[in-house]
């Protein structure tokens, strides 16, 4: 089996009658079967070729995740196509030159949207696209200068089986663009062949079973979410449950009842605040048995990590607090979960420690678009907070110069498309893929991520200081969404914060504040000396010339929209400092300014 397709097949051939994906129509919960799955995937592969369509030609799909998006997927995969998956979320969307590029580069050929507004979001930048000749529609109709589909009348054709030639493990499965934090968007070549290295790794290292199942929430235009929550599951014979929008995530897990939960660090640290939350707002009791189990649970979890002997006394009150305590918060989700799969950016090593001795098994991961994305991961068995584990089965790293991490393996992309001497630049000649990450191997062997060499940020001075784990500390505080550190060539730390304004406008009813908008409620001295405790909480962890010294409150976020995030949402730093700059002068000027708070 060297291609996706085939790798399906064989779970089609297993599993026939299991259930593959689950999804919510007119508020009904719905269920696909492996069978059906195939004959759905089956129907629209006669209806590409009735398009013309053809082995190495490109098709986008522009959408949330849903059932027709797999099918989509492998119906292109089978054939030999290539799927270019373009970014979107409900309420999040790629601007549309972003789109345009993506499209236009990739040479697209037909293009599957979700629905009409998703259309009319992109509609003016569509011209002049040569290659575009058909849009297909997952729901409703548009007037479009272009060969219109219905994606019902794809599926709703009759099944004439006929001999398909699966594509080698060589040739390109997919072309994802990644714009980095600078520069204009990249497209990444994986094969075949690199995304199953890293699904079948997974399926491994994660026992996945013909039991298990996910809930697909995150964007399946990432690799995270498509290699480790669709490709993983879909050959291993489980179960993928979508949820019907970002909003609606928590209710639907309940319903569909995961047994692993991919989740990215801001998800877990969002719903962590709101446990938070619910509790302090609580009674006194039920506030202080959280508390007193948490501290008792806390040093069992340690003894137990040491490997020293446990008493009986706090054995038969952890057994206590786990009963009343921790298996309430284990319900969460459905109660089934086994694995939580953390990637894509550090995770707060306290709130780690505190699902970690809830009972919740939360793991990290490491890795990039690039590699499949896996490069290493923490397992349940293996399991070191605060780092991503050991390398993945095949896949070699090594730490070289300035502490860069180094990747070898059947999971590194083949290039840039269209990009050789981008490409030529990350890839040198022995096949080492340059991360541009830092880190170090623990005494075990696990990787540890120590920084990004572009983001380092290099004070007048000399001192190096990774902004990255500081960012997640100060994120960790529930008042705070979002954090950007600002000092290079400069003397010392300073930080863009936008506030969680939810919580603030809840603090100022508290305060009995009221009638006066968002940005001038930022200017108020209980609102700023709240978020200044937070900056000092997460000071009296840094080393000196870590420290903040001062920062600048934003009302604004930054969002996929407004430019200041990837397409992977990670923060574009130039774009930020040039977005700011006078903010951030501010903040180092020889004069205070009313507008900086000061520490």
């Amino acid at each position: 089996m060297n291609s996706i397709y085939e790798a399906f097949l064989e779970a089609v051939k297993k599993y026939p009658m299991r259930t593959a994906l689950q999804y919510k129509r007119e508020g009904l919960r719905m269920t696909m079967s492996y069978q059906a799955l195939n004959e759905a995937v089956t129907a629209v592969i006669l209806a590409l070729k009735d398009l013309n369509f053809k082995k190495g030609e490109r098709i986008g799909i522009l959408s949330y995740n849903r059932p027709e998006w797999i099918i989509t997927d492998l119906a292109t995969l089978a054939i030999g196509g290539i799927v270019v998956p373009i970014y979107h979320m409900p309420g999040h969307s790629l601007p549309p030159e972003y789109v345009r590029y993506i499209l236009k580069d990739a040479g697209i050929k037909i293009l599957f949207i979700e629905n009409p507004e998703l259309y009319k979001n992109i509609e003016p930048v569509l011209g002049g696209l040569n290659d575009l000749e058909a849009i297909v529609l997952y729901e409703g109709l548009i007037k479009t200068p272009y060969k219109l589909v219905a994606f019902g009348n794809m599926v709703a054709r009759p099944v004439l089986y006929s001999y398909i030639e699966p594509p080698n493990g060589d040739d390109i499965a997919t072309i994802v663009y990644t714009s980095g934090t600078t520069g204009e968007p990249k497209g990444v070549m994986l094969t075949h062949t690199n995304i199953l290295s890293n699904a079948r790794t997974a399926a491994r290292r994660f026992h996945f079973t013909p039991d298990d199942s996910v809930i697909s929430y995150l964007p399946l235009a990432h690799m995270f979410e498509r290699t480790c929550g669709y490709y993983t599951v879909i050959i291993s014979g489980g179960m993928i449950g979508f949820a019907e929008d970002i909003t609606t995530v928590a209710r639907d897990a309940e319903e569909i009842k995961p047994t692993i939960v991919l989740a990215v660090p801001r998800v877990i640290e969002k719903v962590y605040n709101m446990v938070v939350q619910k509790i302090e707002g609580g009674s006194v009791f039920k506030k202080g048995l959280v508390l007193s189990a948490v501290k008792n649970l806390n040093e069992y979890a340690n003894l137990k990590y040491r490997k020293k002997p446990i008493p009986l006394w706090l054995k038969i009150k952890c057994s206590i607090y786990d009963k009343i305590v921790a298996s309430k918060f284990r319900k969460i989700g459905g109660g089934r979960i086994r694995a939580i799969i953390v990637g894509g950016a550090p995770l707060n090593r306290e709130i780690a420690k505190i699902l970690y001795i809830f009972g919740f098994n939360i793991v990290e991961g490491y890795g990039l678009t690039e590699t499949s994305p896996c490069v290493s991961c923490c397992t349940v068995e293996d399991n070191r907070l605060g780092t991503v584990g050991k390398p993945f089965e095949g896949v070699e790293v090594k730490i070289g110069e300035n502490d860069e991490i180094l990747v070898r393996g059947p999971n590194v992309m083949k290039g840039y498309y269209n990009k050789p001497e981008e490409t030529a630049k990350v890839i040198d000649a022995d096949g080492w893929f340059h991360t541009g990450d830092q880190g170090r191997f623990d005494e075990y062997g696990n990787l540890v991520i120590t920084g990004r060499l572009k983001e380092l940020i290099v004070l007048s001075g000399g001192k190096k200081v990774a902004p990255v784990p500081i960012e997640a500390k100060l994120t960790s505080s529930p008042y705070i969404e979002q954090a950007i550190l600002c000092g290079d060539k400069r003397n010392y730390i300073t930080g863009l914060l936008v506030p969680n304004q939810k919580l603030l406008e809840n603090f100022a009813k508290k305060k009995n504040i009221r009638g006066i908008d968002y940005p001038e409620l930022l200017k108020r001295k209980e609102i700023r000396e709240l978020l200044k405790k937070e900056v000092e909480i997460v000071n009296e962890s840094l080393a000196s010339y870590e420290k903040i010294k001062a920062f600048h409150l934003l009302p604004e976020g930054f969002t996929v929209e407004n430019g200041l995030l990837t397409a992977t949402l990670k923060p574009r730093r130039n774009k930020i400092y040039e977005r700011y700059a006078r903010e951030i002068e501010m903040m180092y000027g020889r004069e205070k300014s009313d507008d900086v708070i000061y520490l």
